[in-house]
């Protein structure tokens, strides 16, 4: 299990090189403006590069880091809840890329597919924003861990304000995808962090997960 912490790294690099590759083949798409999602829109160009290179399994190897981290730590309940909710968020993105959004993923109207796909994605950002936000609190009480503690309550406090802001562009569609890059790259860090040090504290060498 313990290799399955290195989820939190392989994820976002895989899931990052996935979104430059495809959007590569989009002359007309923009980072700026246009949703993730939109790259693997049904009927748009790729879209399978995107859903099934990119998203679905980035979200299984997130999810796999989820499940690994309890045993990084002492497993208490609020251990075990903060590692379901980057369960959660790695499911989120795996299921985004098989229930996609249609062109141009349209916030009202729309599939059902489309409006499935717009649910699930608020719904994952919340749980990894609100891991980041419990596990700061929790690092503060485990002295291996105290040097994220600060780091892991910021994390979750830009991404409370980027989430907002992603939000305050639905209907303008004006730097949407900038917010929601600015988004991914402060909650990747976070997992990714966590991650390489999650891996390292439970290496034999360590003698298991931190003690409290």
């Amino acid at each position: 299990m313990r290799v399955f912490l290195l989820g939190g790294v392989a994820g976002p690099i895989l899931f990052v090189l996935v979104v430059i590759f495809a959007a590569s083949m989009r002359p007309d798409y923009s980072h700026i403006h246009h949703f993730i999602s939109d790259l693997g829109a049904t009927g748009s160009p790729n879209a399978a590069i995107m859903n099934y290179v990119g998203f679905l399994p980035a979200g299984l190897l997130v999810a796999s880091f989820g499940l690994a981290l309890p045993g990084a730590f002492p497993r208490t309940p609020l251990v075990l809840a903060c590692a379901a909710l980057v369960v959660l968020f790695g499911l989120g993105v795996a299921t985004s890329g098989v229930v996609s959004c249609d062109p141009g993923c349209p916030r009202e109207a729309g599939s059902t597919e489309n409006a499935i796909h717009n649910r699930i994605a608020p719904a994952a950002f919340v749980c990894l924003i609100a891991a980041a936000g419990i596990f700061g609190a929790r690092f503060r009480t485990l002295s291996p861990w105290r040097g994220l503690a600060l780091y892991s309550a910021a994390s979750a406090f830009l991404g409370v304000l980027l989430l907002a802001a992603l939000a305050s562009t639905l209907e303008t569609r004006h730097l949407t995808g900038m917010w929601q890059r600015l988004l991914l790259l402060v909650l990747f860090s976070w997992c990714a962090v966590v991650s390489l040090n999650a891996y390292r504290s439970s290496g034999p060498s360590n003698s298991g997960a931190p003690s409290a």
